[in-house]
């Protein structure tokens, strides 16, 4: 068997503090949910081997504290990164509002160098939540929404991402 190419994308997932980035995260790398909250402090980050085209990726996926407080290590976490998720809860507007705020905040610490291009994904979560009764962010804005409490395998292809990174990186 010939051996694969590695190949390391570091993903940033960012949003208001309580919108399930946590969760989303643990939930895509090890199948594991919880009802209980536990605010971040900080970063964190999980690593997921992805097998796409014969190639493994390993995905270093950041969760990062949605709190202001904590907004200034953006710079040491965001660096070098290949991915933003931005997550909102499609429940509370406001945290669908603050995701320009936060997607300009990543632009500015991270310094990528193709701002124009770089990749974000955004996630609208918690659409489990009251029957979906409390929704109100609009079903008919183009964008995926998730929920995560019914082992629900939340996947996320970097297909374009990996396909343009090819050269980037060496593996």
């Amino acid at each position: 068997m010939a051996s694969r190419r590695r190949m390391l994308l570091k993903v940033i997932i960012l949003g208001d503090s309580g919108v399930g980035k946590t969760s989303l995260m643990n939930q895509y790398v090890n199948r594991k949910f919880s009802n209980q909250y536990k605010a971040t402090i900080g970063a964190d980050f999980l690593t997921k081997e992805v097998l796409f085209e014969d190639r493994i990726f390993t995905l270093q996926i950041w969760d990062t504290a949605g709190q202001e407080r904590f907004q200034s290590l953006g710079v040491a976490f965001y660096r070098g990164a290949d991915c933003c998720v931005l997550v909102y809860d499609v429940n509370v507007m406001k945290s669908f509002d603050n995701l320009n705020n936060w997607r300009e905040e990543f632009l500015i610490q991270a310094s990528p160098p193709d701002p124009e291009n770089f990749p974000f994904v955004v996630l609208g979560n918690k659409i489990d939540v009251d029957g979906g009764n409390s929704r109100v962010v609009l079903p008919i804005l183009p964008h995926y929404q998730i929920k995560i409490a019914k082992s629900v395998s939340v996947i996320i292809i970097l297909k374009d991402r990996i396909t343009n990174t090819e050269g980037q990186h060496k593996g």
